[in-house]
């Protein structure tokens, strides 16, 4: 999804465009109407304008409204002075407003088609039902020790059997910062964590701790299974508008599938330069 400009940069865009287009013939002497708050060699600063620059709707009130005036002036004196050297004719700087307006119109494109989206309640409940069947159903409270080789992880291992207490081995050899709390990773859903770490967890009952070292790309892994429980999915008005988020992001992939489809797209082959 395109980017969304700010207010600053949209406000640059429009002065430069007209910059671009009025590089030649020089602008006619204009008029002040009701709607231009300054003219600055003879281009008009309108209120419209300023309102777009802070990004406001031109209903609203607007408190400071000279600081932006101030600072929309200076923007259009450098905006002429950039025309005046002739940098608004540079190939990189077209390139660059041409990629600021694909950007900027892309974007309202894609924000005016995502508000005139409307869901119905049952696409709304069957994708509510979807994203719960796909929830982890159980949630679970380990602590671990890692360290940074298998025959480390092997002796821990040993000295537990031997009725070691597993906070103070966390305390003393694991390079993890929940060292300083026994190794307790307080809870988590399976997802959370590396697959080899959730596996490994799933397979022990509470109060058991791993009998081999578990490999992750962090280390080794001595872990124990403190407690699991099951956790109820959230009601549909609590996440309703995660639901409706998911619908948007789905539908506009949709539309832009449809785009494409329905475009002429070609990749012409150039020489090597």
């Amino acid at each position: 999804m395109p980017p969304v400009l700010a207010p600053a940069a949209a406000a640059l865009l429009m002065l430069a465009l007209t910059a671009c287009e009025r590089a030649e013939p020089p602008p006619e002497p204009v008029t002040l109407d009701a709607d231009a708050v300054a003219i600055v060699n003879d281009t008009p600063i309108t209120r419209a304008m300023l309102f777009a620059y802070a990004g406001l709707d031109a209903t609203a009130d607007m408190p400071g409204m000279e600081n932006v005036l101030d600072e929309v002036i200076n923007l259009e004196l450098l905006r002429q002075q950039a025309v005046a050297q002739g940098i608004d004719q540079e190939h990189e700087v077209r390139m660059l407003l041409q990629s600021i307006e694909t950007n900027l119109l892309a974007s309202q494109v894609i924000e005016r088609h995502a508000e005139s989206m409307q869901f119905s309640e049952a696409e709304i409940q069957a994708e509510y039902d979807d994203q719960v069947a796909a929830m982890d159903p159980i949630e679970y409270r380990a602590s671990h020790i890692l360290v940074d080789s298998e025959d480390a992880a092997a002796d821990l291992i040993a000295q537990l059997r031997d009725g070691a207490d597993f906070a103070e081995l966390a305390m003393a050899h694991s390079v993890d910062a929940s060292s300083e709390r026994g190794g307790d990773l307080g809870w988590f859903a399976p997802r959370q964590m590396v697959a080899p770490f959730a596996e490994a967890v799933a397979d022990l009952e509470p109060g058991q701790h791993t009998q081999e070292p578990v490999q992750t790309r962090f280390g080794w892994h001595v872990i124990r299974l403190d407690e699991l429980r099951e956790i109820a999915p959230p009601p549909l008005d609590e996440v309703r508008p995660e639901i409706e988020e998911i619908l948007q992001g789905r539908a506009l992939r949709t539309y832009m599938d449809e785009l494409r489809a329905a475009a002429r797209v070609e990749f012409p082959e150039h020489p090597e330069p």
